[in-house]
Formats: structure tokens, C-alpha cells, sequence
């Protein structure tokens, strides 16, 4: 059963992150970056696989590769699937996208592709402090919309 604490989405006592990245090595630095922070990854195999997790799981992350199982972001299921989500609940999924081009934190491509940060694939290994940052400016962004929310009963 899913649990809310402090914003967060639980599953249980788990913080759960949808990883859909196929490339073995880089999964392995994403588990041990999420790991550090808290977090379990589920990783999905297919965009199909990703849909059902997402229909399924309440996730506080989704880390995408612009690259899963598509020729860039502009075709990427996954983010297209996000993208059709209700408004108040993809507001509450932090998404992560893994770009071989675009650098990290650049914001304007982050908005232009509806995502919260971009990381490039060469900063992989600063994973752990990316999302940290990433996370927190997220959730100063967002905070006063949130106590909005609870002040209505929406939430």
C-alpha cells in the first residue's frame, strides 16, 4: 500500500525509482547512485513494461534514457506516456532524462522536453548529488502549489 511521507511517495518503506535505461553498465551506476540515496530502482525493460510499472507503482523518480527503445526523445514512449499523465499526479513524479547531447541541468531543453533535469551521460558518475540538487530544487519549486493543495483538501 502506498504511503506519503514528507512529500515522497512510498511503496511500503521504500522509495521507488522507474529506471529505463538497457545499457547493463550504466544500470549499474544508477542502483548504486540510488542506493546512496534512499532509493530502490525498478527497471524496465521495454516501454511497455515502463506503462504497466507506471500504472501500477507510485514512483517519487522516473530516470529515462532519451534513447529507451526509441531514436531520440522526440519519439521516446516513455516520456510521451508522462507526458499524458493528470497534471496533479505528474507534478508528483520527479523525471530524470539521460542525454548523450544536451548537458546536464541545462533547463531550457529540461522544459522544452516536460522533464525536471537533464543529465548528461558523461556525468553519470555525480549521479547521487544531480538528483539531490535536481530533487530540491523541484521541491522548492513546487512547495507553496503543494501547501495550496493541502490548504483545499486536494491532497
Amino acid at each position: 500500500m502506498a504511503n506519503e511521507t514528507h512529500g515522497q511517495v512510498q511503496f511500503g518503506a521504500q522509495r521507488l525509482v522507474l529506471v529505463c535505461e538497457n545499457a547493463p553498465e550504466r544500470q549499474i551506476v544508477i542502483k548504486a547512485a540510488l542506493e546512496q540515496l534512499g532509493y530502490t530502482m525498478l527497471p524496465a525493460s521495454t516501454a511497455e513494461e515502463a506503462g504497466e510499472r507506471l500504472r501500477r507503482h507510485a514512483f517519487d523518480i522516473v530516470i529515462v534514457d532519451e534513447r529507451f527503445e526509441s531514436s531520440g526523445v522526440l519519439d521516446n514512449a516513455v516520456l510521451k506516456m508522462l507526458n499524458t499523465m493528470p497534471i496533479g499526479a505528474r507534478r508528483q513524479v520527479f523525471v530524470a532524462l539521460l542525454s548523450r547531447e544536451f548537458k546536464t541541468f541545462d533547463n531550457m531543453m529540461a522544459f522544452a522536453r516536460s522533464v525536471n533535469v537533464v543529465v548528461n551521460l558523461n556525468d553519470l558518475p555525480h549521479l547521487p548529488a544531480i538528483l539531490r540538487k535536481g530533487l530540491e530544487d523541484n521541491n522548492d519549486f513546487y512547495r507553496i502549489f503543494r501547501e495550496m493543495l493541502a490548504e483545499v483538501g486536494k491532497r
